[in-house]
């Protein structure tokens, strides 16, 4: 499998304030979708540098054209099913001791816009991936419908146990992007079996974030990081989790993108935080 980092040389709804996720859901991605080729009259583009994107097979399909990478990083479609949540549509792959744990912005296809960070992160051995729908979104089919505020740490515990108990983790790292990103930090204050957990563009001011007592109550270092054109509250704010979260714990600047988009440009090749999320879901120091 070629990695695109070779490639390149080298919120739930109507409690969520919608100028911090980046609008309504759109089952075609808008500004919470995966970066996704521009599409002509049925034929996909891609950068220069890049392989043809292309659907994928099975349940996957909804999530429309991906990098071609994505084909060939072995997903496997799962459902995570608990009597008291209900059935929690996933994704797996990989192999090794750590599971990271990828929670989706708004985006109505949920887990998809994962795929191609996953595929990056799978490129080198020793992580596994599990991206799940969160309830209300993609496949997931909770109990009492869409949760809103903390109630969506409750899908995320049952993935935390799935890691654990199914995929043999010995760190479990959540990792979460715009909406997603508010969510992991809820769920790395209640569950003692997470390890650590990244707050990528996640909104400060939305029903529930009190659950985490401005960074204080978290239990486990997190990278939290805002971009500049966010704006100076936005980022004042992550800025203050960071500083308030346990010892470890970081703020990653940026100057512009948002989730997604932090990770991966507009033709899914590594943008400005590509290596340092990675290397924190890894447990790796960084400069």
């Amino acid at each position: 499998m070629r990695s695109r980092i070779g490639t390149v040389s080298a919120i739930l709804a109507a409690s969520l304030l919608l100028g911090g996720c980046g609008g309504e859901d759109d089952p075609e991605g808008g500004r919470d979708a995966a970066s996704r080729p521009t599409t002509t009259t049925g034929t996909t583009s891609a950068a220069p540098s890049q392989e043809p994107w292309q659907s994928l097979d099975g349940p996957l399909s909804r999530c429309g054209p991906q990098p071609a990478d994505v084909a060939d990083a072995g997903f496997t479609p799962t459902v995570l099913q608990d009597e008291r949540i209900g059935k929690v549509s996933a994704v797996r792959a990989g192999t090794g001791p750590t599971v990271a744990i990828l929670l989706h912005q708004t985006d109505g296809n949920g887990l998809c816009g994962w795929l191609p960070y996953a595929a990056d992160l799978l490129a080198e051995p020793g992580v596994q991936v599990l991206a799940i729908d969160l309830c209300g979104y993609g496949e997931s089919t909770c109990n009492g419908g869409r949760r809103s505020g903390p109630g969506q740490a409750d899908a995320v515990g049952v993935a935390v146990r799935e890691a654990r108990t199914g995929l043999g983790a010995t760190r479990v790292v959540v990792v979460g992007a715009s909406m997603g990103g508010s969510v992991a930090l809820m769920a790395a204050a209640s569950d003692a079996k997470i390890d650590a957990a990244v707050d990528l563009s996640g909104p400060v001011d939305w029903a529930g974030i009190e659950v985490i007592d401005g960074g204080r109550a978290l239990r486990v270092p997190v990278l939290v990081s805002m971009a500049d054109d966010e704006g100076e509250e936005a980022v004042a704010g992550s800025q203050s989790i960071a500083d308030q979260a346990p010892a470890g714990s970081r703020f990653e600047p940026a100057e512009s993108g948002h989730g997604y988009r932090l990770l991966l440009d507009g033709d899914a090749l590594p943008a400005a935080l590509h290596e340092a999320v990675a290397a924190w879901i890894r447990g790796q120091p960084t400069s």
